[in-house]
């Protein structure tokens, strides 16, 4: 009986210590992640790293991740929207930010944005990607743009010894480099890969969208058009590939040149090429290019604080930079990251890095942006097809564009 009375006594102690323990330990918090960026093996493992690395500096916070294909996320995005039941983080292509925002599905950021010491440190163009009506709704988190890949050995055949820079010195290197076998300038042309590619191009002849007919955007209509039907330099193809057929073409040896962005550095890698980029070439109005990539945003319902400090110590840590770059294909986005050594994780991202400096934004036009790239691509396709004079496929792209909600 007394021996009964000692183990039980013993049982009871023991449970006391380890709920004195239990109460000591700071009680973890489980966060909801979403993202796409399963991609590529290498993206896959770069966000696993990172939070694996976060996860061991803040053993308390658990975070759950959910990564999906593109367009099942962005379904799975409308769903969380629309119900209120919202990840605590998300990382959304920046396009997406005024659409979540105006669906009152994101965090008001802007306050904590400001106290923040790096707040003033991202490039004008990044921090307007994270800013919808004023107010900051996400964390810049990968940057992109395109840029001019070519191939050296190309060049070289051709007898040409510099990228060009100029509209002009474009249409003369890619016909010099057209053969019966390989294109001179490839592109993305299918859906929103054309009105990426076609953006540059109107906003470095001095245009815009809101101005469509005006002589800027008939002459950036009419450079693309003297590439691929006057010159036949670029193919016409190209109005049915998207960016990642344009990668493959050029890694095979079918393009010369090409437009792409820095996710396409590992496979051109892969492929044995010499190759490198450089910025756009510039027209009448100097040089531009589109910001890409994904900023994080949080959940207006969501656990905001604990959030936010996930979301700003993988922004700040130096030790985050071989994710975001290698394994991410990210490009520096803050004044004091354009130059750093530890962010050129290839040779050839210095191109994509220059361009990134006259980047801008396409998150102007706000939640309408889906229906103004419909309205652009069709614009550009229907001149390159010959479908429509310029003049003609600018006035309905305006007005179509023009019907949209603000």
């Amino acid at each position: 009986m007394r021996g009964r009375a000692l183990l039980l006594a013993a049982i009871l102690f023991a449970a006391g210590a380890c709920n004195a323990e239990q109460t000591e330990t700071p009680d973890q918090v489980t966060l909801t992640w979403w993202d796409y960026l399963n991609h590529s093996p290498m993206a896959n493992q770069a966000v696993d790293s990172l939070l694996a690395r976060y996860r061991q500096e803040h053993p308390d916070v658990r975070i759950e991740r959910t990564s999906l294909p593109y367009p099942e996320f962005r379904a799975k995005l409308a769903e969380a929207t629309a119900s209120g039941v919202f990840p605590d983080i998300a990382a959304v292509d920046s396009t997406d930010l005024p659409r979540l925002a105006e669906g009152n599905a994101l965090a008001d950021l802007t306050d904590r944005f400001e106290r923040w010491d790096l707040a003033d440190g991202f490039l004008p163009p990044v921090r307007e990607s994270v800013t919808h009506h004023g107010r900051v709704h996400g964390v810049p988190l990968r940057s992109t743009t395109t840029a001019l890949v070519y191939n050296r050995d190309h060049f070289a055949a051709a007898g040409l010894t510099q990228p060009p820079t100029t509209w002009d010195g474009l249409r003369t290197a890619a016909k010099a480099l057209t053969t019966a076998d390989r294109s001179g300038l490839c592109f993305g042309g299918k859906g929103d890969d054309l009105t990426v590619t076609f953006l540059p191009v109107l906003w470095q002849a001095g245009g815009d969208v809101d101005r469509l007919g005006d002589q800027a955007s008939l002459d950036a209509l009419a450079h693309l058009d003297g590439l691929v039907n006057t010159d036949r330099s670029t193919p016409a193809d190209v109005l049915g590939w998207t960016d990642a057929d344009v990668r493959q073409r050029f890694a095979e040896g079918r393009c010369a040149m090409a437009i792409t962005g820095p996710a396409a550095v590992p496979e051109l890698n892969q492929a044995g090429l010499d190759w490198t980029s450089a910025p756009l070439p510039q027209g009448a109005a100097g040089g531009a290019g589109p910001l890409g990539g994904e900023t994080w945003v949080i959940g207006r319902n969501g656990r905001v604080d604990r959030a936010w400090d996930v979301l700003t110590w993988l922004a700040e840590q130096p030790d985050n930079v071989t994710e975001f770059g290698g394994g991410l294909g990210a490009l520096p986005n803050r004044a004091d990251t354009v130059d750093a050594l530890a962010w050129q994780w290839d040779p050839s991202v210095a191109g994509f890095t220059e361009q990134l400096r006259s980047a801008r934004t396409r998150t102007a036009h706000g939640a309408r942006y889906p229906e103004v790239s419909r309205a652009l691509a069709a614009m550009a396709t229907g001149v390159l097809t010959g479908e429509r004079p310029p003049d003609q496929a600018t006035a309905e792209a305006k007005a179509e564009i023009d019907r949209l909600p603000r």
